[in-house]
Parts: C-alpha cells; sequence; structure tokens
C-alpha cells in the first residue's frame, strides 16, 4: 500500500484531503493553496493550483505507507468536526514533501493531463498548454505551445489525451473545443466552437465536453461534434464522468444525471458544482464538490445527499483506485 490508501477518495480545497465517506479526512502536507485539479499516478500524486499557485508533486513511496497508516487512525475520532480531524492528523506531513513543479511562466494552473516523458504532464492556464523538461540543476522548464491562436483559444479549462494517441491531446478553450497534434506542435479547430468548454471525458466508447451555454455534446472522433442535450437548469457544465450506465453532469445549478440520449435529470443541492465523481464499485455512492458550498456525497444515486462539514470550496475530485 501506498501513502494513500486504495479505498480513499481525494479532493482539493485548501489544499489537498483524502479520506473515506463516513471517516475523517486528512490534509496531504502543510499547503494550503486552493486545487484545480489533481492527478493520481502509482508513483505519486499531482496537483494544479489556482490563483498564481502553480503546479506540484508529491512522491508516493513505500516508506511513507506506515505514516499514512498511522496517521488514518489516529484520525479515526469521529465526525463531529471533520475540518479539525483533518488539521490535526495533517500534522505529521508537517515536514512537507510537495515539490514544485511550476516556473516563472506557469503560475495559474486550469487544468493537467499525464503524458509521457518527465515531468509528465501537460498543464494548461489562462495563457495556453505548456508540458515541461528538467534543466541541468533539476528544475522544471516550461514551453507554451498556444501562442498561435487566439487569446480565447488559449484559455484552457480542460484537457483529455487521445486514449490510443498519448500525443494528441483534447482541449477544452473559452472558444471552444481544439485538437493538439504532436504535442502541441500543430493545431485543429473543430465544429465545437464559439463556447466556452470547461469538461472534457471519453466514455462510452465516445468523446463528451460540457459548454457553457450549450449544453452537452459528444464525439467520436474529437473533430465533429453533436449536441447531446442540456441540462435542465442550463447553465455551465464543469465536469463529466461515469455512474455504471449513466452519465454525472457537475454543473452550475447542481449534479445532473444523464443515459447519454439526450435526457437529463437534476439531482442534490442547487450550488454551482465544480466537480463529481462515481465509488468506481459503488455506483450508486458520488462525491460532489460546490464551489461554494463546499463537499456533498450521496450513497443512493442521488436520492438522498449529506453534506461533509469544514470545507467550503471544492474543484477537484478522484474516485478511490479498484483492483
Amino acid at each position: 500500500m501506498g501513502m494513500i490508501p486504495r479505498d480513499h477518495w481525494l479532493f482539493g480545497s485548501k489544499g489537498v484531503y483524502h479520506g473515506t465517506i463516513g471517516g475523517s479526512w486528512t490534509r496531504i502536507g502543510a499547503q494550503e493553496y486552493g486545487i484545480s485539479s489533481l492527478i493520481l499516478q502509482p508513483d505519486r500524486l499531482v496537483a494544479g493550483a489556482s490563483w498564481g499557485s502553480g503546479l506540484w508533486e508529491w512522491s508516493i513511496g513505500t516508506d511513507q505507507a506506515d505514516q499514512a497508516d498511522q496517521a488514518d487512525q489516529a484520525g479515526q475520532t469521529g465526525q463531529a468536526d471533520q475540518a479539525d480531524q483533518a488539521d490535526q492528523a495533517g500534522q505529521y506531513d508537517q515536514a512537507d514533501r510537495w515539490k514544485q513543479l511550476h516556473d516563472e511562466t506557469l503560475t495559474e494552473v486550469m487544468a493537467i493531463a499525464p503524458i509521457e516523458g518527465s515531468p509528465g504532464v501537460v498543464a494548461g492556464s489562462p495563457y495556453g498548454i505548456a508540458t515541461g523538461r528538467y534543466d541541468a540543476v533539476g528544475a522544471a522548464r516550461w514551453t507554451h505551445h498556444s501562442d498561435g491562436l487566439r487569446v480565447n483559444e488559449r484559455f484552457t479549462n480542460a484537457i483529455l489525451v487521445y486514449p490510443d494517441d498519448l500525443t494528441t491531446w483534447l482541449v477544452g478553450t473559452e472558444g471552444g473545443v481544439l485538437i493538439a497534434d504532436e504535442s502541441g506542435a500543430t493545431w485543429r479547430r473543430t465544429s465545437l466552437s464559439g463556447t466556452a468548454v470547461r469538461a472534457l471525458a471519453f466514455m462510452h466508447g465516445q468523446f463528451w465536453a460540457g459548454t457553457d451555454d450549450r449544453g452537452i455534446w459528444r464525439s467520436e472522433d474529437g473533430a465533429r461534434w453533436d449536441s447531446a442535450g442540456h441540462t435542465p437548469d442550463g447553465g455551465a457544465v464543469f465536469e463529466l464522468t461515469l455512474a455504471g450506465d449513466d452519465i454525472l453532469a457537475a454543473t452550475e445549478h447542481g449534479v445532473a444525471v444523464g443515459d447519454g440520449s439526450g435526457h437529463w435529470v437534476r439531482t442534490g443541492p442547487r450550488h454551482l458544482c465544480a466537480a463529481v465523481r462515481c465509488h468506481p464499485v459503488s455506483t450508486s455512492t458520488w462525491l460532489a464538490g460546490a464551489t461554494p458550498g463546499g463537499l456533498w456525497y450521496t450513497e443512493d444515486g442521488g436520492n438522498a445527499w449529506q453534506h461533509v462539514p469544514g470545507f467550503a470550496n471544492v474543484r477537484a475530485i478522484l474516485p478511490p483506485e479498484t483492483d
């Protein structure tokens, strides 16, 4: 077992937290940046941070597992004040092991995705997408690939790497969906343009996109897009994810559930929902993050929701892992 137990959720708020629904939540490290995006890989956790706080990496090693287990056991003292529990349990990580990946050209990180190489991340910001390389002294230096695009096409909200080609990226921008080929060396515009795109996903063998004002779209190849309907209250869609055979959408009016045919039903509290994820095994268990509004969960497919106190803004969630 690594530093983060496989049955734990991860989410980004004022820092990165891990834990279980109904249990305690432990902050990873001492950093309290506003987290916009997360990547979990076998050997590391990568966090993109907003408000100029950049990109960070936490290495996951077997030597950290015992410390994490001790912190988790110490944190299992009840649910009366989960935010305080998180702070107390997080004290074991006050000797912070977050490593800075950004440089002075990459500060406001809106989206990240894993790619090959080292540091192995493509990052999106208001200034476009960028990839990094380590210099002679081991510092990551970043190259931006969007300089030839229009201003609103540089502003990146979401990045999705093609499942069969790690050098081709689908990029959701303020100007629509673009395709970056050859690791950002060349660009293609798609039929989904003229609207902000804030969510991208690959589900049911298709690409999916959530927009600000045109609802939800799907595509076979990422280039030609067809409408997949509108959520009941309209407005922006910030994340799309699977829940069994259904699709969950995090929208500015809460969580919406659809079957992919164009019919969507809203569920849960009416907050600006920035993130939603489903448990990989118990597909009726969902965790949602609101901004503002904090952390919410349901264990019955959206019929009843419970609030987790202590977190004002949640913008990124990762579900537990499965074998």
